[in-house]
């Protein structure tokens, strides 16, 4: 009974702490200032993500899971899938050794990112008649991408390159298939003047042909890529035997110059060497090393907007021919915005950048509703629109799963956002005057990208890369719900209300490929003044 009686003590002392000053503008997303106020609005979001709503196909069906975000930058078999640039490769010596399925593998890798973002948009909006209301944000951004990376290359089929660990070998190597195969040219042609349909010209022809094609398909592959089979591969035999059998052919035809043995890799892959096969511009990927990486403070898309009041009841109504305030209050509008361009896209040579935002500008259309039972709850609904328009960008053309897209693949193309709808539920209950507890739900959808080579793109008709591959995964949906509370205090006659708002979102669900599970935290500050 005591301990009873003590906390109802307690509770009576909180009720009338919070019941000193009179609620003002408890909603927080209220849209309309009344006419002469300026309302200014800074809030603090911190968006943290280390998975993704991904998809994939796998044995011809589609796979939807959550994934990690470095899941594209992980392998157990890192071959031409993370870098493109490596299926020439696996193309020239596969051919070579006639084995159509070769695959290069450098090893295994596991890539774990997690992304950090703090936005800090303001917000200053001015009320020039009750039902209409102007305003700006203009939101700083700052980004960083913890990045944690481990190889392997135990199980690796190719290693470093000889032409990088044993230059002078791999030299004198070329240089005498490149004797060989002129002295047999020499040859051949002194058999072939006196009959040219003999089976000796003939035979000697092939064996030229056949030596070329060997001494330029391993020149390429030893200058280009970084890495080569490694000794006792099976890459690495086969061609140990086709060049055995190329010199019986042409010792037959009293050629003995023919080099007797194929430079292989003799030393495995390491973590550096990998880097470097990414980073270095020499191997045609050139993009930043995978490390931790930050941006520094940078502005977002700025947005103009404008909200007006379609439909709304009276604050006050007439009770026995005096004023009383009105319990059920509604209001309806409508609402607009233009978002620009103002923000920094992601870098094009930097794979875990999301930039600071989209580069282009937006249209936005909204209709809103709010309905409240004075000092006890209050609903607010929105659904907005938005239509994003095209703009310029260079991209690395590739397919989504294509890690490290090779530099040859950059093209300025045209990009065209999908358009998106977006639906928020917020309700809320007033413990007291000034306290309030808050929920947030909102489903948000876009529709796929559009990419066309732009008319800018250095590149004829014909040899353009098709940009289509950028389209993959870039449809997004998410449904994420919210809660925190809200203070809200003004002292009597004073006319700078003070709001605060401390509120959590996390991912429920989600889908698209690519679509981060972001969960946030926003502390915002609210002030309106009169004037």
């Amino acid at each position: 009974m005591i301990r009873s009686n003590l906390s109802l003590a307690i509770l009576s002392l909180l009720l009338l702490f919070f019941k000193t000053t009179a609620a003002f503008g408890q909603q927080w997303t209220e849209p309309l200032s009344a006419s002469g106020y300026l309302r200014i609005e800074a809030t603090s979001i911190y968006l943290s993500s280390s998975s993704r709503f991904g998809q994939r196909v796998e044995n011809g069906s589609l796979v939807r899971e959550i994934e990690p975000l470095g899941y594209d930058l992980t392998s157990a078999n890192i071959g031409s899938r993370l870098l493109p640039t490596l299926s020439s490769l696996e193309d020239q010596l596969g051919g070579l050794t006639d084995d159509k399925d070769y695959a290069v593998n450098l090893g295994a890798s596991v890539t774990n990112l997690t992304r950090h973002e703090v936005r800090v948009p303001i917000n200053v909006s001015i009320g020039i008649q009750d039902y209409m209301t102007l305003g700006v944000s203009i939101p700083i951004t700052r980004r960083r991408t913890e990045v944690t990376t481990s190889f392997n290359g135990v199980n690796a089929n190719v290693g470093i390159s000889p032409s990088i660990t044993n230059i002078n070998e791999v030299s004198a190597f070329l240089s005498s298939l490149a004797t060989a195969e002129k002295d047999l040219s020499s040859i051949t042609r002194s058999l072939c003047s006196s009959a040219a349909n003999s089976a000796q010209c003939i035979q000697a022809n092939n064996i030229l042909e056949e030596s070329g094609r060997f001494r330029q398909i391993l020149n390429n592959s030893y200058a280009n890529y970084g890495v080569f089979p490694l000794q006792g591969s099976n890459a690495g035999n086969s061609l140990q035997l086709q060049l055995d059998a190329l010199a019986s052919a042409q010792s037959n035809l009293g050629i003995i110059s023919y080099p007797t043995t194929v430079p292989l890799a003799n030393q495995p892959m390491t973590s550096s060497h990998y880097e470097s096969l990414i980073t270095d511009p020499s191997y045609n990927i050139a993009v930043s090393p995978l490390r931790s990486w930050g941006s520094p403070w940078e502005i977002g898309d700025i947005e103009l907007f404008t909200n007006f009041k379609l439909l709304a009841n009276d604050l006050n109504v007439k009770v026995n021919g005096a004023q009383s305030p009105n319990e059920l209050h509604y209001l309806i509008g409508l609402g607009g915005l233009v978002r620009l361009g103002t923000g920094h896209l992601d870098l094009v040579n930097n794979m875990i950048d999301i930039g600071s935002g989209d580069g282009q500008n937006d249209f936005e259309l909204k209709i809103f509703g709010h309905l409240s039972q004075l000092n006890l709850w209050s609903v607010w609904a929105e659904v907005a629109y938005g239509l994003q328009r095209p703009t310029s960008v260079v991209k690395r053309v590739a397919h989504s799963y294509q890690a490290f897209p090779s530099q040859s693949s950059l093209q300025i193309t045209t990009w065209t956002p999908g358009a998106y709808s977006q639906l928020r539920f917020s309700p809320s209950y007033h413990l007291t005057n000034e306290l309030t507890l808050l929920a947030d739900s909102r489903y948000f959808k876009k529709q796929s990208d559009r990419y066309v080579t732009s008319l800018q793109a250095d590149c004829h008709s014909s040899t353009c890369l098709n940009p289509k591959p950028l389209e993959d995964e870039t449809q997004m949906t998410f449904f994420e719900l919210g809660g925190g509370f809200m203070f809200s205090s003004r002292s009597p006659g004073s006319t700078r209300p003070l709001r605060i708002r401390l509120l959590y979102r996390a991912p429920m669900t989600g889908s698209g490929g690519m679509t981060a599970r972001t969960t946030s935290i926003e502390f915002g500050v609210q002030i309106l003044q009169g004037f």
